[in-house]
């Protein structure tokens, strides 16, 4: 019976280290998980930065959980607060696997993709795990003595919330995306055919949203259009050959992009509207060495209403011009709201998130 007992408890300490870990290393791919989840459930949305500090505080917990349940620290309330936080995952995937309102339930960020089937089976053991293991605590070893119990809470802490606040400034540390640095998109997507795409049409009245495909008859004139979206058969699942980027005429641009010979650098805006407007100095600054030196500079954007164009040019005294790709594409691009790419020759070479874009004397390093 001990064994089993420490042999369930281990299960649900590196499950949740390592979820909690995942969750640190990327929090703005879990802003843009709980993102699809509130449009699929509740169809409403929440501010950026308040999901980010939920992406922050959900990676904190499941670590701490992990943590805890690793070195048997308040062994009674862990495995009760375990039990408690298995149940409300359980009964939200039974929903999701059920309803299918997501693609998948990114537990496991870009690591481990599963499908909601499995997610719940995973669910369904870590449930039974915690409750034996909550049923019989005592059995549980005690790995650190009391005063080292309080070394280690403060070391998870510092720990987790440090790596999480640094992955959000430098971008994800380990990234396990299809845009990675290192990445030939030229050989990618030039060599592929060119990736197939669903239109959904977006429509506004009285602050509900109607999206609408090609084939679709389109809405009474109280509907009041919005934009035009692209989104991959993919799905979720993006591979750098999705890359596929038009000019505002809707002229495919992306071989322009990946064949220009020497560095060019791709702003990553995916919307407009939600950017962060406090670097647009060092914005601006990049655009402008760009064009003393005669570099490619391209502003992507899922923003094609020319309203939220020209917010941006008001707010920002943008003078670069606005190329369009898919929303979810440029979010797996580089996690920034902008973000910066530079590729050399169609390779990713580097890139920057909006807290950390480079200054003049970086790009020099990097360009020479």
């Amino acid at each position: 019976m001990t064994v089993a007992v420490n042999i369930c408890r281990l299960l649900l300490a590196a499950t949740f280290i390592f979820s909690g870990l995942i969750k640190a290393n990327d929090p703005l791919g879990t802003v843009y998980k709980l993102q699809d989840y509130l449009l699929a459930i509740a169809w409403f949305q929440l501010p950026d930065t308040f999901l980010l500090g939920c992406a922050v505080i959900l990676a904190f917990f499941e670590f701490t959980l992990g943590v805890y349940s690793l070195f048997g620290i308040y062994r009674k309330g862990t495995s009760r607060i375990t039990v408690v936080f298995m149940i409300l995952m359980t009964l939200l995937t039974v929903y999701i696997a059920i309803a299918n309102p997501v693609s998948d339930c990114g537990c496991f960020g870009d690591v481990i993709i599963l499908s909601n089937a499995a997610t719940l089976i995973k669910n369904i053991v870590l449930l039974a795990a915690a409750m034996f293991v909550c049923r019989y605590y005592r059995l549980q070893k005690d790995f650190l003595t009391p005063n080292l119990q309080w070394l280690v809470m403060f070391l998870s802490l510092c720990t987790i919330i440090g790596y999480a606040i640094y992955c959000i400034i430098c971008l994800p540390l380990f990234d396990f995306r299809p845009y990675k640095v290192g990445t030939n998109l030229q050989e990618v997507v030039m060599n592929n055919n060119k990736p197939r795409f669903d239109i959904a049409i977006i429509y506004e009245k009285d602050g509900q949203t109607l999206t609408l495909t090609a084939e679709d008859e389109d809405p009474d004139s109280t509907w009041t259009y919005v934009e035009t979206r692209r989104i991959p058969h993919t799905g979720t699942d993006l591979a750098a050959s999705d890359f596929y980027v038009t000019n505002m005429e809707e002229e495919d641009i992306t071989p322009e992009i990946l064949l220009n010979e020497g560095y060019t650098f791709l702003l990553i805006i995916p919307n407009l509207r939600n950017a962060d407007e406090g670097c647009i100095d060092k914005v601006n600054a990049i655009y402008e060495y760009t064009q003393d030196h005669q570099l490619g500079f391209y502003c992507l954007t899922a923003s094609s209403g020319a309203r939220d164009q020209r917010y941006w040019r008001d707010h920002t005294g943008a003078e670069y011009s606005f190329s369009l790709a898919e929303e979810r594409m440029l979010k797996t691009v580089v996690r920034g709201q902008p973000g910066l790419v530079l590729l050399h020759n169609g390779v990713i070479l580097k890139k920057w998130s909006n807290y950390n874009l480079p200054k003049e004397e970086d790009l020099k390093q990097f360009l020479q």
